[in-house]
């Protein structure tokens, strides 16, 4: 039984069956109590199992719900990974193809070495502030290992 210390201000009277109330008074007995102990103990457990209960169903619903959300969440990325896939994809053909086709022309070396440099230069000339400087990062690692 959870005791605070406290007085118990509240009155609760009830009525119950013959049979129940013979029973109610066995436990009491057998566990040296009086009634009124007893019919403490058993509101208090009745209202912390009450309480419980309606934590359960809080925690289940804030389940269900993280549940759901997460579910959505990890469809956007997955589909976003599939899309990304699908574009590298189309780039590895196309550069495939192009290199297909390089390959049979006369001084593909030299025409495949202008492309690079060309190609190159025009990916750098794109490239953001912030993103060149994590270009020009990486080039400083990559040189010093």
């Amino acid at each position: 039984m959870a005791k605070t210390g406290k007085a118990y201000p509240g009155e609760v009277r009830t009525w119950i069956a013959a049979d129940d109330l013979v029973k109610f008074k066995e436990i009491a007995r057998a566990r040296g109590l009086k009634d009124v102990e007893l019919a403490r103990e058993f509101i208090l457990n009745g209202l912390a199992v009450q309480e419980a209960d309606l934590r359960n169903r809080l925690e289940s619903e804030y389940a269900q719900q993280l549940k759901a959300s997460t579910a959505e969440i990890t469809g956007v990325i997955k589909t976003g990974v599939n899309r990304i896939c699908a574009m590298l994809a189309k780039v590895a053909v196309a550069t495939l193809a192009s290199n297909k086709y390089l390959a049979r022309l006369e001084d593909t070396e030299d025409i495949m070495k202008d492309c690079i440099g060309a190609a190159a230069k025009q990916v750098h000339a794109g490239l953001t502030e912030e993103e060149k400087a994590v270009a020009q990062s990486m080039s400083k690692r990559a040189g010093s290992s």
